[in-house]
Formats: C-alpha cells, structure tokens, sequence
C-alpha cells in the first residue's frame, strides 16, 4: 500500500475499480448459481474485446456468470438477440463514489499478530482454503460435496465483506481485503 493509498489522496483507478466491481457482483453469481458452462459458443478474453455476438445453445437463456464480470469491463449488458448473445443491452454506468477503496495486495502476514484485522483475515484465509479443498474433492470424484463447497463460498462473502468493513490502519481512508491465501495446517 503507497502511503497516498493509507491518506486516501488518491481515487481509485478504473481498473482497481473494475475488478473490486467484478468482486461485488460475485454476490449476485452465489444467489443465481453457477451458470452453464456451455451457455456461448465462445469465452470472451482481453484480446477479443469487444466480444463478437456468439449463437445462443437452444433453450440458453442466460450466460454463464463468467459473462456478468466481462459484461462490467464492456460497459454493456449481453442481450440475446435473434438467437445470439451481443453486448448491445443497456449500458452499465460506471460510478467511481461506490467502489470500496480496498487495500492492495492483501497479505495477511502484514498484519499485526493477535489483531483483530489480523485475526479476520486468517479467517478468510481459512474459509477460502476449506472451500478449495471441498472443490478439489468435488473435481477428484466427489460431486455430492458440491453443494457443501457453494455453502462455503457463501460464508466466505460474508467474511469478505465483514473484512472489507475494517479499515486497513487506524484514520486510514482504504479498507482491508481478502488476502486469498492458503491456510497453514494446524
């Protein structure tokens, strides 16, 4: 963290925006599932912007959630039209007042031993490595876990978003994020 970041001198980028955009819209991913993954015929990527209108699979009436993030960084909803998804719905206005001013590249080691910022972050650092390892059984040969691990992703958003209450130092403008670290074992 720069120390214009800890004064809060400086706004926040469009890309931080962006991405800390993308991060809140996975609370409505949890409450809409998962998606289909073979909801487009194609995945959109950095080099294919814009993403070229892609043919709707029959009876497709939503995209997979990868596509609510990409929808973010186009500006634009994706509509199904005439049998194929394009970015051609209304636009996403970009409002920098209501991004959160997040700390960059979290480290839960960085924080002070015993503190309770310290203490918030282990914990999602915990519920995060829980998680992958519920997934990892779920891809080895265990689907009935499945449900267990999107009930873990849903109490890993709420750590995260308590954690990203807590401010990163005392007076400071930015707030803590998940580090997304692995546990260590204990």
């Amino acid at each position: 963290m720069t120390s214009t970041e800890q004064d809060g001198a400086a706004g926040p980028d469009r890309r931080t925006a962006l991405q800390l955009a993308a991060t809140a819209a996975v609370s409505g991913v949890l409450a809409t599932g998962a998606g289909a993954p073979a909801s487009a015929a194609t995945e959109p990527s950095a080099a294919d912007a814009p993403l070229p209108a892609v043919q709707a699979e029959p009876g497709a009436d939503e995209l997979a959630h990868y596509y609510r993030f990409w929808e973010i960084v186009q500006g634009r909803q994706l509509v199904k039209t005439h049998g194929y998804w394009a970015f051609d719905g209304p636009r996403i206005p970009f409002d920098p007042s209501g991004v959160y001013r997040l700390v960059e590249n979290p480290d839960t080691k960085r924080l002070e031993k015993g503190s309770a910022a310290r203490k918030a972050s282990e914990r999602c650092d915990r519920a995060y490595t829980e998680m992958l390892r519920t997934l990892n059984r779920v891809f080895d040969g265990h689907p009935e876990e499945l449900r267990r691990a999107e009930k873990q992703m849903e109490a890993l958003g709420q750590q995260a978003r308590a954690l990203m209450r807590m401010p990163s130092a005392p007076g400071a403008k930015t707030f803590l994020a998940p580090a997304f670290q692995l546990a260590e074992d204990r």
